[in-house]
């Protein structure tokens, strides 16, 4: 649609306080939500017939071209994020007066700021699991969030969790910022300190705001609290984090460090972070949990005391062994601890060489292993009091050498290959650790090995793929390996450029079997696969070349008769079809009704069957030009039409199908019907048969003036069926396919037809 003139920020602001947005595709009910940097509203998709969330930015927020574009690439960026704990975006777009919107599922269950967790500590830890997981996906591919807060998750239908409102996110691979130098974006209440200096951030900035989310998950309550914003971020920046009640404080070290002032204290990334957060859930703790303010109390209360005591077990001790060092050749009284029998015990069994296991990829930490004990007493003497006892020693086997960099990425890669773990989940795939590995250890041999293994697994499929025809997988395959290998310096690896060589003959061949059944829609199809799997035209040659002289849909026919546009290709020895531009009109009519001197039919007005006024094709009741398309004609009508046009051009002219005309109105179009035809605008009558936007194909009138007679019938063919809107026809109550029977004899004032002929590829010069 043609953008109008933009307007300024603040009339386009009124605009908006004023009436509902107009979104083409979409019908805007009313307005949900408003914030700082938008507005939501609560629409109904026309294609599909689904309510959705349209968030239209302020426009305040990007007032400038170039901010605009960023946020469009940005959005289109964010879009392409697929994870079930993530809102995806349906479109991006701008409105006629140059408003940005996008496009998101509609939740209606509420945020999480709706919700009290305070007394479910596993339900909220299924939270934070799901945002962690987002996070870390969104994280892997340089998205970071900037305004994780409980507004921006949403519940769906499932009462699952799911992040949204990636709008005001940036990609940390992009040194391009939407806002102004020094203006942070985010909510203060969740904002890491560095993020409130306006500094550049990364993921940990979102770990950050998930510690705060945590803190008020448990609490009720977020850490800090200020009316006025920069004392909020003071108290972000300087103020140590709230302590949790004794219940909670097994959360304290988890809290602590998510909301450390400096992000090099922070978690490093989401999966460390979820790492911690399972260990609370399992009842485990990294950290001692010690509150300053109680260990001072208890060390005050209780110096003296165990002072006290301490020193009294220590006398008693030494007093003990001076006692036994003076009775060692004295007879010890029977039931002392340290009697021993005078009968010798029986001696211990030799022990065995302890088993030394093979290393296992799959786990760090062998089974303990005894040590041997001491050697048996001579005979007589007393055998030491704890010789029973024996010491366990846990060794833990690696099966890298941990002294050389990369060495455990690459362990983790090897593993995550065997397991099919090459690009999901995130945060446990091959591909993440080959890419951590070249951080540290970029000419590590192992690290092109491992590389070429992936892209080869990818590569083989996207050969497979295209083979079997399956030009979506081909497409999913390839885009997870081609940017894998550029960035792993692999585009001249064996794997990469065998799948090069082998993909030019499989998409030639395609394209000649294509030329060959003339099947013009194959052609372009394979040409689009070329495009995205990065296949030269010149490698397709001579056939990408010939595939442009196909005869295709929209491809205006050669009739001096009537002017008609191809609807559908020939394709192999099925022949094509070819329709009337627009509805057949008066003018044409009348040349017809002269020549054959056909009497006109009955015709009545449907809103009021009965009329005492007489209507014909050449008095329908409303004023007509010969440009209009002619009404008041009935079945029989048409059907003499097509015969008599088919004897003076020669060709085989016919009414079309239901089913041959249905798809031709299926085309999503402006939203306005009046825009799109004649349906309800006000004034009773047609207008010119070529007013109003074509098709995609290139016709006219499909979306009203007049509905259209096709070959169809029902209850033994005395009705025949109509197809389509006419100007007496309300958008609101019908469909631009829909099809209604009338009497075959019998005409209506807002009924006509166009006609369609049978094209064959000699005809349009395909040998």
């Amino acid at each position: 649609m043609q953008q109008e003139e933009e307007l300024s920020p603040d009339e386009l602001t009124a605009l908006l306080s004023s009436y509902m947005p107009e979104i083409p595709g979409y019908r805007v009910l009313r307005r949900i939500g408003k914030g700082g940097m938008s507005q939501v509203y609560l629409g109904v998709q026309e294609s599909l017939d689904r309510q959705v969330a349209i968030k239209v930015m302020s426009p305040a927020a990007l007032t400038d071209e170039i901010s605009k574009q960023r946020f469009e690439h940005e959005a289109r960026t964010i879009a392409k994020l697929e994870h079930p704990c993530i809102v995806g975006i349906h479109e991006v777009g701008r409105t006629r007066q140059g408003l940005l919107y996008y496009v998101l599922p509609y939740l209606a269950k509420g945020h999480l700021g709706q919700r009290d967790f305070t007394q479910d500590e596993e339900r909220a830890v299924e939270v934070l699991r799901s945002l962690l997981s987002a996070l870390e996906y969104a994280h892997a591919r340089g998205i970071v969030h900037r305004d994780v807060k409980a507004e921006n998750v949403l519940f769906d239908n499932a009462d699952r969790p799911l992040l949204t409102d990636f709008g005001i996110a940036l990609s940390k691979r992009d040194s391009t910022r939407i806002t102004t130098a020094g203006l942070a974006v985010g909510s203060g209440g969740y904002m890491a300190p560095e993020q409130a200096r306006g500094e550049v951030v990364d993921g940990r900035a979102d770990l950050y705001s998930v510690g705060v989310l945590a803190f008020e998950l448990l609490t009720g309550h977020l850490p800090f609290q200020a009316a006025d914003p920069l004392a909020l971020a003071l108290m972000h920046a300087q103020d140590p984090v709230p302590r949790l009640a004794p219940e909670k404080r097994h959360w304290q070290p988890f809290i602590d460090r998510a909301m450390a002032k400096s992000p090099d204290n922070r978690y490093r990334n989401a999966q460390q972070m979820l790492g911690a957060l399972n260990q609370i859930a399992t009842g485990k703790r990294t950290e001692p949990v010690i509150d300053p303010g109680k260990l001072k109390g208890l060390v005050e209360r209780w110096w003296k005391p165990v002072l006290a005591t301490t020193s009294a077990v220590l006398l008693a001790t030494l007093a003990i062994l001076w006692l036994m060092d003076g009775q060692q050749t004295a007879e010890p009284p029977a039931g002392d601890f340290f009697t021993v029998e005078d009968t010798p015990p029986a001696p211990l069994p030799a022990p065995e060489p302890a088993a030394i296991a093979e290393p296992s990829p799959a786990a760090d930490a062998e089974a303990p292993a005894e040590t041997a004990p001491g050697p048996a007493p001579a005979s007589g003497e007393p055998r030491p009091a704890f010789d029973q006892v024996r010491a366990e020693v846990a060794t833990t086997t690696l099966d890298y050498d941990p002294t050389r960099p990369g060495a455990r990425e690459l362990s983790a890669a090897r593993r995550q290959i065997e397991r099919q773990r090459l690009s999901l989940p995130p945060g446990d795939n091959a591909m993440d650790s080959l890419r951590a590995a070249r951080q540290v250890a970029p000419r590590e041999p192992a690290l092109l090995r491992l590389s070429d293994e992936v892209i080869a697994y990818y590569s083989t499929r996207v050969v497979a793929a295209v083979q079997a025809g399956d030009d979506g997988a081909a497409r999913q395959h390839y885009d997870r390996a081609a940017p894998f290998a550029a960035e792993m310096d692999r585009l001249e690896g064996k794997p990469w450029l065998e799948m090069r060589e082998a993909l030019p003959p499989l998409l030639l061949a395609r394209l000649e079997s294509g030329l060959e059944a003339m099947d013009a829609e194959s052609v372009a199809t394979t040409k689009v696969l070329a495009a995205a799997l990065d296949v030269s035209p010149a490698s397709l040659e001579p056939a990408w070349s010939k595939a442009v002289e196909l005869p295709k849909a929209g491809d205006t026919l050669p009739d001096n008769a009537v002017a008609m546009v191809l609807v559908r290709a020939p394709r192999g020895s099925s022949a094509g079809l070819g329709a009337m531009r627009s509805e057949v009109t008066r003018a044409e009519y009348a040349a017809f009704a002269s020549a054959t001197r056909r009497p006109a039919a009955r015709c009545r007005n449907r809103v009021v069957p009965i009329s005492l006024k007489k209507r014909t094709w050449d008095d329908p009741g409303f004023s007509q030009s010969g440009n209009h398309p002619v009404a008041c004609v009935s079945f029989d009508d048409a059907e003499a039409y097509a015969q008599w046009l088919s004897r003076r051009t020669g060709l085989s002219y016919r009414l079309p199908t239901l089913a041959e005309w249905s798809p031709l109105a299926d085309y999503r179009g402006s939203g306005n019907a009046c825009s799109d035809g004649r349906i309800d605008c006000g004034s009773e009558g047609t207008v010119n048969a070529s007013q109003g936007p074509l098709s995609p194909l290139g016709l006219a009138g499909l979306r009203g003036n007049v509905r259209e007679w096709t070959s169809n019938c029902t209850r033994g063919c005395q009705r025949r069926l109509a197809a389509g809107l006419g100007w007496r026809d309300s958008a609101e109550r019908s469909s631009p396919a829909q099809s209604n029977d009338f009497d075959a004899d019998t005409g209506l004032d807002d009924l006509g037809f166009r006609l369609v002929r049978e094209v064959s590829a000699a005809e349009l010069g395909v040998r």
